[in-house]
């Protein structure tokens, strides 16, 4: 797919790579280790996070209940400036880490909140094969979407999907300005992994 770059691209103070243009990595369709229930055997289900919950329920149909997850809360979408802050919980430190910005065709605010919320939101570990050069994309939903690259050359997990929301956050702290109706970009992380925001067709 080729890839729209803007003329101006921002970026973090230590940064010394390019962004990656996905037309030119290995794409794939991401893999998540999940609990059917609650303490119970995992399966892995293939997909965004948001094909991956639908997948859950069809396994069982009281997964929202069974792991708590607040439907109305996904779906909201007001008051999503709090998937942005540190919080209390444990986070994937992305501080003063590799960034760039606008170096893909931009997408609404809104939708990228969204998409960190429910990834914040879904319980699950992600998985990629080894790269480097393996991006899948985690979530997506009216053309905003999220993509985690493995630049390692082993095999990755990662704790939960929140990681890669942390990351999506990182990205919109630190491309976001003032009243912007649209953001892209991309995070390094220095374990060998990236994230990137752009528009793409969902």
């Amino acid at each position: 797919m080729k890839l729209i770059a803007s003329l101006t691209l921002l970026c973090g103070p230590l940064a010394a790579a390019t962004p990656h243009a996905l037309d030119k990595r290995d794409i794939f369709v991401p893999s998540w280790e999940m609990e059917v229930t609650p303490g119970g055997p995992t399966v892995v289900v293939s997909g965004t996070i948001q094909e991956v919950h639908a997948r859950m329920l069809e396994l069982n149909p009281n997964w929202n209940e069974d792991f708590g997850i607040n439907t109305t809360h996904l779906s909201n979408s007001s008051g999503l400036s709090t998937e942005l802050s540190t919080g209390l919980e444990k986070r994937t430190d992305w501080q003063y880490r590799d960034y760039f910005c606008y170096g893909w065709k931009r997408t609404n605010v809104d939708e990228v909140l969204a998409g960190i919320r429910y990834l914040r939101t879904v319980p699950g570990r992600p998985r990629n094969d080894a790269g480097p050069g393996k991006c899948g994309r985690v979530s997506c939903s009216w053309w905003a979407s999220i993509y985690w690259c493995n630049d390692d050359d082993k095999p990755k997990t990662l704790e939960s999907f929140g990681s890669i929301a942390d990351g999506a956050a990182y990205i919109f702290n630190n491309c976001h300005h003032g009243l912007h109706l649209a953001i892209s970009g991309q995070a390094f992380h220095e374990t060998k992994w990236n994230v990137i925001i752009r528009w793409d067709f969902c």
